[in-house]
């Protein structure tokens, strides 16, 4: 009797310690939750402010006829697809909130694998934002901006880092890794960013808006796979401490070409493959049912993001094709309103806080002036050089006029798709992790918040666009 009382003793202090630890991990999830709750809230109420303010400054200009620049920046701000000011607020969340998310950000591997499905994600969604037809039509000028464009960008800002490292004294041989993924993963551009603000717009050519939307989302795509092979190349060749541009000498090798092809070629199959398979189970289901489970198409950039890795393909590619392919109608265009609640209310916020975590506030203001500067050349400078430089031949064919090409400059927010390949970057050791995600911070949040207002006002100057 005394040895089972003995017994029941020790398992009651067993469950005791077990339950204290369980306790001890829920404590710090549970806190975090309930702080970001909050701080939701107050984010919430700070949104609703500025939207009274600047309703305030619209209708205060009205009597004196000069409310449209103030008419233009209230309204993207306002909208309920883009809020800059939210995507603020959860990046400084997730840096208030490092304490609590350490135990998270320092499980690599499970970050850089739901990184990159989350990737996969929504770059299937941005391919569902694409007509195919307008894609068909328009398809080589977006895929010469997409393709071309990347490289050029990435070499242009990969020069204005290498200079201004040089200018401040700062520049050092083990920043060449992080200054290539930078280039890399800032060269993409946010088609879930850039919507919003064409969609206030009635614009006097359309295919304009067409070309913006479409380039913007491959070139998510070609950007991703510039960072992956760059990432590779880093990873498995030597250090070369002559130059950043020593690094780039593989893109001009016939073996890169033919590996590119492959990627390629290999990712279109499988996202056809994936295609193949909404067609079967949504475009046949209008007849027997009037809605269609979300879970399948959720499910299919996932699968075709692994099988394209596993295949040796382009995963996130594979992906885009599939989303691209499929039409958003029928019951497949019920169950894609099921992707833009998904996007704006858990993946964005999470992967930004997530950015926010990563990096030190002390090393953020530190490398504001870097980053801020940088932004600012990027943005107004570099973005306009390739945009020209790649549409050269429809500018001398008068396909597109000089203004066109200047709207297409400024309608290229870096977004979301550079927050991943940021946050996956900073998982490998050759990358300067605080620098990149510090760099990258900045710009993303420069673009995200200079140019939804200004980009509409230069298209209504130009008379490109009028409000709707």
């Amino acid at each position: 009797m005394q040895d089972g009382y003995c017994y029941l003793e020790d398992c009651y202090d067993i469950l005791n310690i077990y339950y204290e630890e369980e306790i001890s991990i829920i404590y710090p999830i549970y806190y975090t939750h309930i702080f970001f709750k909050c701080y939701l809230v107050c984010c919430s109420r700070v949104v609703s402010r500025c939207r009274a303010f600047f309703e305030r400054c619209r209708l205060s200009t009205i009597y004196t006829g000069r409310n449209d620049f103030c008419r233009l920046l209230h309204q993207p701000y306002c909208s309920k697809d883009y809020r800059p000011f939210f995507c603020l607020g959860t990046i400084f969340a997730g840096i208030a909130l490092q304490p609590f998310l350490s135990f998270f950000t320092d499980d690599i591997e499970s970050l850089k694998i739901m990184m990159e499905v989350f990737g996969a994600i929504i770059l299937f969604a941005g391919g569902l934002e694409i007509p195919f037809r307008n894609f068909q039509k328009w398809f080589v000028p977006i895929a010469t901006l997409s393709l071309v464009g990347v490289i050029f960008t990435s070499i242009g800002f990969a020069f204005v880092m290498f200079w201004i490292m040089n200018l401040i004294g700062e520049f050092d041989a083990a920043f060449i890794p992080s200054i290539l993924i930078l280039s890399a993963a800032l060269s993409s551009t946010d088609p879930t960013a850039i919507i919003p603000t064409l969609n206030m717009l009635r614009f006097k050519k359309p295919e304009l808006k067409q070309i913006a939307i479409s380039e913007s989302a491959l070139t998510d795509v070609s950007g991703s796979i510039l960072t992956r092979f760059l990432l590779l190349a880093l990873i498995t060749a030597p250090a070369i401490n002559k130059g950043v541009f020593n690094y780039f000498g593989p893109l001009l090798q016939k073996s890169t070409y033919d590996a590119f092809a492959l990627q390629i070629i290999s990712g279109i199959i499988v996202g056809y493959f994936g295609f193949f398979l909404i067609k079967k189970f949504y475009y046949n289901q209008e007849r027997h049912e009037e809605s269609s489970d979300p879970a399948l198409l959720l499910s299919i950039p996932i699968f075709t993001f692994v099988l394209g890795n596993v295949l040796g393909g382009a995963g996130f590619l594979a992906a885009f094709t599939s989303g691209l392919l499929t039409d958003a109608y029928g019951a497949v265009k019920k169950v894609s309103h099921f992707y833009e609640s998904l996007l704006n209310h858990l993946i964005k916020p999470f992967i930004f806080i997530i950015l926010g975590a990563l990096v030190p506030l002390s090393t953020l203001i530190k490398l504001a002036p870097i980053g801020i500067g940088v932004a600012l050349i990027f943005m107004f400078v570099l973005r306009p050089i390739v945009v020209f430089i790649s549409l050269a031949p429809w500018w001398m064919q008068n396909i597109f006029k000089l203004k066109d090409l200047l709207f297409l400059s400024f309608i290229r927010e870096t977004g979301i798709i550079a927050a991943i390949l940021l946050v996956i970057a900073a998982t490998f050791d050759i990358i300067q992790s605080e620098f990149v995600i510090a760099i990258g911070m900045w710009v993303i949040l420069m673009t995200l918040i200079i140019e939804p207002p200004f980009t509409p006002w230069l298209a209504k100057k130009m008379e490109i666009a009028e409000m709707k």
